[in-house]
């Protein structure tokens, strides 16, 4: 069975446990949004491929010694390891790599469990509208630091054309099952289903099992994004509460069907 899941970093050990799951015969393709995409200290940053690819207990000596010299703010704090693969992604997309081949590259390095996808090889970037008097579209990691000091009016998508991956289409393509989350609808689900193109790739008859799962945005950032997206394909609910073992168990069943 193939099975394709959306997810952001937050998903990140959902996604780990269910690729472990898996039979030899079963493969498993995660695709995560690219819209937390900004520049930290002159590398990439890309906060959803860096959750999805580094598993092991973070260290924080890069981040302590750049905020010593009052280099970076410390919305921009990232553990060493995130940094080591930003590095490496940095320097692969500078010397012409897409950035699906560089997260392909990445992942296998990594031992993932899972192929590693982002949705799209483009720049596509969220930045939030604060403030009422003098209003500044701000990076959405440095509003997630600390909502609480925000007031958001917009959540504006920063991107020029942009459209799926060709990977990610392919993938699309020859899934068995397609799941959503447990992820944030906000910075996650919704802007991969949003993704010129790929929708038109989900089959009305595909199973789409949508975890359902508490958004982890802020509640404000969930206000100025808007309604909900549809779930595409054929809608299968599973609870909040299922771990990866029923959501597989889920998945099985409905592809049998």
């Amino acid at each position: 069975m193939r099975i394709l899941l959306v997810i952001g970093a937050d998903g990140a050990p959902f996604a780990r446990t269910l690729g472990g799951l898996l039979g030899p015969d079963d493969e498993l393709t995660v695709v995560a949004p690219t819209v937390r995409g900004h520049v930290s200290a002159g590398l990439q940053a890309s906060p959803d491929l860096d959750g999805l690819l580094v598993s092991v207990d973070p260290t924080y000596a890069v981040a302590d010694a750049l905020e010593s010299v009052g280099y970076t703010p410390t919305w921009q704090r990232a553990s060493d390891q995130a940094v080591a693969a930003r590095l490496v992604r940095t320097e692969l997309v500078l010397t012409g790599t897409t950035l699906t081949d560089a997260t392909i590259a990445a992942g296998l390095r990594a031992a993932l469990p899972y192929r590693l996808l982002p949705v799209c090889d483009d720049r596509a970037e969220f930045r939030v509208v604060v403030g009422s008097d003098e209003p500044r579209a701000i990076p959405v990691d440095e509003y997630l630091a600390d909502p609480s000091s925000h007031e958001p009016t917009q959540l504006l998508l920063i991107a020029d054309q942009i459209s799926v991956s060709a990977a990610v289409s392919t993938a699309l393509l020859d899934c068995d099952a397609l799941v959503l989350g447990p992820s944030s609808r906000t910075l996650a689900i919704d802007p991969v289903l949003r993704t010129p193109g790929f929708r038109d790739l989900v089959n009305d008859d595909l199973p789409v099992l949508v975890v359902d799962h508490a958004d982890t945005a802020p509640a404000g950032l969930v206000r100025v994004a808007g309604l909900r997206e549809t779930d595409p394909g054929r809608p299968v609910p599973v609870p909040a509460d299922a771990g990866a073992g029923a959501v597989l168990e889920a998945a099985r069943k409905v592809v049998a069907a």
